[in-house]
C-alpha cells in the first residue's frame, strides 16, 4: 500500500473517505482494496479512517473550546448524535465527560517523563516562529514511539545518497499521534527528510507536504529517552501562550545534526507544536538543500 494513500486520509479526514473513494484513489477494485489494505494496516479501511477521527476528535476537545458540533463536522461525522455514539463506543464516555476528565490531565506528568531527573535535560523557552512549506521524504513507523528506531533515518540517508542527492541534510520527525488517546500499537511517526521538490516516491519511501505555519518552537537539548519528559513540560506552556492557541497534531521536530543517533546523549531537537493566533511570529525558514 503507498505511503501517500496514508497521507491523502490524513490530510482529508473531514472529508468523503468511503470504501470507493479510497479504494478509486489506490487504482484498485473495492473488494480487493478492502482486502490489501485490512491485511497490511490490520484494520478495515472503515475502521482505520474512524479510528482516526475519534483520536483527532479527543485531542481537539482538549485543546480547543469549539462546540461538540463544530468538533464533529470538523472530523467528519455528519451530525453531533453520531459523534457522540461513536465517541462513547471508543472512549467509555460522551464527549463533555471527556473534555472534562482529559482537561485535568494535562498538567499530570505521565510516568515516563517522571522518570527522568530534571538535570537529564534542557529545555528553551518557547518562541513563536513561522516554519515554511517544504517537500518531504518519509518512512513511515507504526508502534510505540520509544520504539522509533534512527535506522529509518539510515534507510533515508542511503536512498538520498543512491538519488545523488546532495548535502547537508535537514531531518525532521512527525508524530502524527497523542500518547494516551492512540493506543501504541497504532502510533503513527513519520522519519523525514526535506527535499527541495516533489519526486515519484517508491515503497518503502513516500512523500509528503510539510504546509509549514505557525508554532510554538522549543529547543530541547539532551538525549532522545527524555523527550516524553519534555513534551510533558512544554505541552502547557503552549497551551497558555498568550493570543495564540494549540491547533493539536502533528508534533514536529527538527534534529540539529547531520545523522540522528539515538545513542549521542546530547542531541538538540527543536520540538514545533502548531498554533494559530491574531499575531505573526518572525520567520524561521527550513534551511534550503542544494541538490547537485
Amino acid at each position: 500500500m503507498s505511503p501517500a494513500l496514508h497521507v491523502h486520509i490524513q490530510a482529508h479526514l473531514g472529508e468523503d473517505l468511503s470504501l470507493d473513494v479510497l479504494s478509486a484513489k489506490a487504482s484498485l477494485s473495492p473488494a480487493h482494496f478492502q482486502r490489501t489494505f485490512q491485511a497490511l494496516v490490520g484494520e478495515t479501511p472503515k475502521n482505520y479512517v474512524a479510528r482516526l477521527r475519534l483520536e483527532r476528535a479527543a485531542f481537539r476537545l482538549l485543546i480547543h473550546d469549539a462546540t461538540l458540533l463544530d468538533i464533529a463536522l470538523d472530523c467528519g461525522f455528519q451530525n453531533h448524535e453520531t459523534f457522540t455514539r461513536a465517541f462513547r463506543r471508543r472512549f467509555g464516555m460522551p464527549p463533555s465527560s471527556y473534555r472534562a476528565w482529559a482537561r485535568t490531565q494535562v498538567h499530570q506528568r505521565p510516568e515516563t517523563a517522571a522518570e527522568q531527573p530534571d538535570d537529564a535535560y534542557s529545555i528553551s523557552e518557547t518562541k513563536i516562529r513561522r516554519l515554511h512549506r517544504a517537500h518531504l521524504a518519509f518512512i513511515r513507523h507504526v508502534g510505540p514511539y520509544e520504539a522509533v528506531s534512527d535506522t529509518l533515518f539510515d534507510s533515508l540517508e542511503a536512498w538520498a545518497t543512491n538519488q545523488g542527492l546532495a548535502g547537508p541534510r535537514i531531518w525532521m520527525g512527525i508524530g502524527h499521534d497523542a500518547p494516551g488517546t492512540t493506543r501504541p500499537e497504532h502510533v503513527r511517526f513519520d522519519a523525514a527528510l526535506v527535499l527541495r521538490s516533489a519526486f515519484t516516491p517508491r515503497v518503502p519511501i513516500g512523500h509528503q507536504v510539510f504546509e509549514g505555519g505557525e508554532f510554538g518552537v522549543t529547543t530541547h537539548a539532551g538525549p532522545f529517552i527524555t523527550l516524553p519528559a519534555a513534551y510533558a513540560a512544554i505541552f502547557p506552556r503552549v497551551t497558555q501562550l498568550p493570543n495564540y492557541q494549540l491547533i493539536g497534531l502533528p508534533a514536529v521536530e527538527i534534529y540539529q545534526t547531520t545523522r540522528v543517533n539515538a545513542r549521542l546523549q546530547l542531541n538538540v531537537t527543536d520540538i514545533c507544536l502548531p498554533v494559530v493566533g491574531s499575531g505573526s511570529g518572525p520567520s524561521s525558514r527550513l534551511p534550503q538543500r542544494q541538490e547537485s
